[in-house]
């Protein structure tokens, strides 16, 4: 047997469902499975623990099943999770043990959106960034048409269930998750690594939609025509903390913007 031959057969065993007979590729068959799923579990610890190890297990080979990994890195096979618990929701729903599920109302999707991003923000690459005085370049009465960008993680997590509370009480243990969970509807955030680690700063509906316009790369003013209620928008304070955190690379004037 050819090299080639025994690398696609041994390939083959350790991504077949069935055990293997042979006892030593049994030993790989189950490792295999046993990393991935130890790895799904360390970028989605919320999800794992609200699904129970069992129930988890289960849904995470059978993610495996239609993901497998194409890289010795098992960390970005996790991107696709979320996606597929939305593929694949009344299955996971279903599969939550926790008692009181009816009463916490967690989508699994978006929650496991929430972890994927704060993931990401934990080992993305940040760029240098520039604080608040950038803005004495411009005119006062450009502002309006100034576009910033704004660092690789930043990103704007928003859910129609109040997963952003339940994952922080959650991570935290700070209250109780069943009264974070049922203090509030739908809420969204944002979110950007720093040095000191990931920042999540909750925000309005309103504030969310501007900052998605803002990461697409529209202008101050126009990405105010994005948000529904824009005068509920506190842009003062929204910029300073941008500023402060960090989040902002850079300041340019949108020439083609006549806000």
């Amino acid at each position: 047997m050819s090299l080639q031959s025994w690398q696609r057969r041994f390939a083959a065993q350790l991504d077949a469902a069935e055990l293997p007979e042979d006892p030593g590729m049994q030993v790989y068959h189950h490792n295999v499975r046993a990393q991935f799923r130890k790895a799904l579990a360390v970028s989605f610890p919320v999800v794992a623990d609200l699904l129970g190890e069992s129930r988890f297990n289960v849904l995470a080979e059978r993610f495996r099943q239609r993901n497998p990994s194409r890289s010795g890195d098992l960390h970005p096979s996790g991107g696709a999770f979320p996606g597929f618990l939305v593929d694949d929701a009344n299955a996971a729903v279903g599969a939550i043990i926790e008692p009181t599920r009816a009463a916490l109302g967690i989508d699994l999707s978006e929650l496991a959106h929430l972890e994927w991003a704060w993931q990401c923000a934990l080992i993305t690459t940040e760029r240098p960034s520039i604080d608040a005085s950038s803005l004495s370049r411009f005119p006062p009465d450009r502002w309006p048409s100034l576009a910033l960008q704004l660092q690789p993680s930043f990103t704007v997590p928003r859910g129609s269930t109040p997963v952003i509370s339940y994952w922080q009480a959650h991570r935290e243990r700070a209250v109780p998750v069943i009264a974070a969970a049922t203090a509030i509807g739908p809420e969204q955030a944002w979110l950007i690594g720093t040095p000191r680690g990931p920042i999540l700063q909750h925000c309005n509906a309103a504030t969310a939609e501007w900052l998605e316009a803002l990461r697409a790369g529209a202008s101050l003013a126009r990405a105010l025509d994005a948000a529904e209620r824009p005068a509920e928008i506190d842009i003062t304070t929204t910029l300073q903390h941008l500023f402060s955190q960090g989040a902002v690379v850079s300041v340019d004037l949108r020439a083609d913007d006549h806000a």
